[in-house]
């Protein structure tokens, strides 16, 4: 085995350097700055074995001190002859943890996986069931802990109602009736999931039921372009007044100005979840005199990852309850139904369509559970479907 130690003004140079004295099929063994300059460690013509009694050797020595920087390790790296050039990045012990972590992962996804054909070859109702409740959209997680509470259980069918019983008792309903109290209520969430439109709704429902001189909109939402004349297109149409609030202080003084009105909506910007503008959203809305209920707007189309984040990016300002959305447009509220359980949310209002003021409903359990076994019907019949066509084409071909 040859072992060779080079120096150079920086990495790119060390390493050319070694490739030209070792060749293409060296190995590196350590690399680190001493004195502002790059040094390198590499072999040739060696084994495993070699390089592990050398990299031994060095861990057991003392390091020179560096010109203020800190001296950085790198092990096993077979440099690379593509284009004749070496990256300056040379992977670290840290990328190096970084990936036997995403190996591991992978390795406890596939043990995972072998456990849950194992268990479903042991007890063939906990694989159908648990297959059910994917379907509606129910995360695997939850879906395992259901499991864990009905089996075992000989009778497919008893087994899903007891699973939807189970699934009952985790979904949290608002007890705070807004359409017959009031309040003030400002509705929360990301852009383009309806919090506009929700809060027509709510309005207009609660006008039909108290009088339009009872209701109030505030408009906080100077992000998006046509927003706040969105909101008072709507004011407008409903008989409702609509006042503009661009800061904290101007909220404050536009909640003293409705303290007559039984119930005022704030409709607020559209913020991602990942927007550090965020903050400055919670801000304007605390350190009122006038107590606000925030509802979370949710999309019941977007990804259960999405849900979870965004009721994460939310919990700072202290959330009242979530408000469902555009279950029309999706095949099931399984996904926002996990991230609500997950995160111990509770639901106000379900959103089931566009027309304002018909398509929105207080949230109930037997709606949301009515809603999961509509879904899986609807699953049902689409993989019938298909099974048909499958044969027919099947058949077709033979």
């Amino acid at each position: 085995m040859r072992v060779e130690r080079f120096q150079e003004d920086d990495m790119r140079k060390a390493m050319a350097k070694v490739r030209a004295e070792l060749g293409k099929d060296a190995v590196l063994i350590s690399s680190r700055v001493v004195d502002g300059r790059a040094e390198v460690m590499a072999a040739s013509n060696c084994n495993p074995e070699q390089i592990e009694a050398e990299i031994k050797k060095l861990s057991a020595q003392k390091p020179p001190q560096g010109g203020g920087q800190q001296d950085r390790d790198y092990l096993f790296e077979i440099l690379s002859d593509e284009n004749d050039s070496v990256s300056e990045e040379i992977p670290s012990l840290l990328d190096m943890q970084e990936e036997l972590g995403k190996l591991r992962k992978l390795f406890e996804g596939e043990l995972a996986q072998l456990a849950w054909r194992d268990a479903g070859n042991r007890e063939p109702n906990r694989l159908a069931l648990l297959s059910r409740l994917e379907a509606v959209g129910i995360s695997r997680d939850i879906g395992a802990k259901i499991m864990e509470k009905i089996l075992p259980c000989g009778d497919l069918e008893l087994g899903w109602r007891r699973a939807l019983r189970i699934l009952s008792r985790a979904i949290k309903i608002s007890q705070h009736d807004v359409l017959n109290v009031g309040g003030v209520i400002a509705m929360l969430g990301p852009t383009g999931v309806g919090k506009t439109t929700t809060a027509a709704k709510i309005a207009a429902q609660f006008a039909l039921l108290h009088g339009r001189n009872k209701v109030a909109f505030i408009s906080s939402d100077n992000n998006r372009v046509g927003g706040q004349e969105q909101l008072i297109a709507i004011g407008s149409a409903l008989g409702v007044p609509v006042q503009i609030a661009n800061s904290r202080n101007e909220l404050q003084k536009t909640l003293e100005s409705f303290s007559e009105r039984k119930l005022v909506i704030i409709d607020t910007a559209g913020i991602s979840q990942r927007d550090t503008s965020l903050i400055e959203q919670f801000d304007s809305l605390a350190n009122n005199s006038v107590e606000i209920s925030s509802y979370l707007v949710l999309a019941a189309t977007a990804q259960e990852s999405v849900i979870n984040e965004t009721i994460k990016a939310y919990s700072g300002i202290g959330l009242a309850a979530a408000v469902i959305t555009k279950t029309d447009e999706s095949g099931s509220i399984g996904p926002v139904l996990s991230g609500l359980i997950r995160n111990r949310l509770k639901t106000a209002f379900i959103g089931t369509g566009q027309r304002v003021p018909q398509d929105l409903v207080p949230a109930s359990t037997k709606l949301i559970l009515s809603s999961i076994t509509e879904s899986y019907d609807e699953s049902r019949k689409l993989l019938k479907g298909r099974t048909s066509i499958a044969r027919r084409k099947r058949v077709a071909k033979a």
